[in-house]
């Protein structure tokens, strides 16, 4: 899954470009859809470690800002798909995959479900 995460940033950085300096923080958003779980991508422009509300933001417009997780976490409980989801964006953190670009800014990225607690990454 790592591979096509980095693949699917590669795009929405290759479509809007670089986000302003003052886009501080990112969440990686992770919903349930008519077709299955998701992930979509927001920014923001504030932060706050002690309050999940800063990622309370519109989910997004543009149909490239969504990845449809694999199948194989299709039929797994959401607990399992967030633990999957964080695995996976903290190994490509610590790999230097989450240093591109449109990231490069953001003091914090969290992981988790729009109606649960987020999981920090960075």
């Amino acid at each position: 899954m790592k591979q096509e995460l980095i693949n699917w940033l590669n795009n929405i950085q290759k479509i809007d470009g670089i986000p302003p300096k003052e886009v501080i923080a990112f969440n990686f958003g992770i919903y349930e859809s008519e077709t299955g779980y998701k992930i979509y991508l927001v920014g923001s422009f504030e932060y706050d470690e002690n309050d999940d509300d800063w990622a309370c933001i519109e989910m997004p417009t543009k149909s490239h800002r969504y990845f449809d997780l694999p199948k194989e976490l299709q039929i797994k409980d959401s607990d399992e798909i967030l633990t999957v989801c964080a695995k996976s964006l903290t190994e490509m953190e610590k790999e230097g995959n989450l240093k591109i670009d449109l990231l490069k800014n953001a003091v914090a990225i969290t992981v988790g479900f729009d109606d649960g607690e987020l999981i920090k990454i960075r």
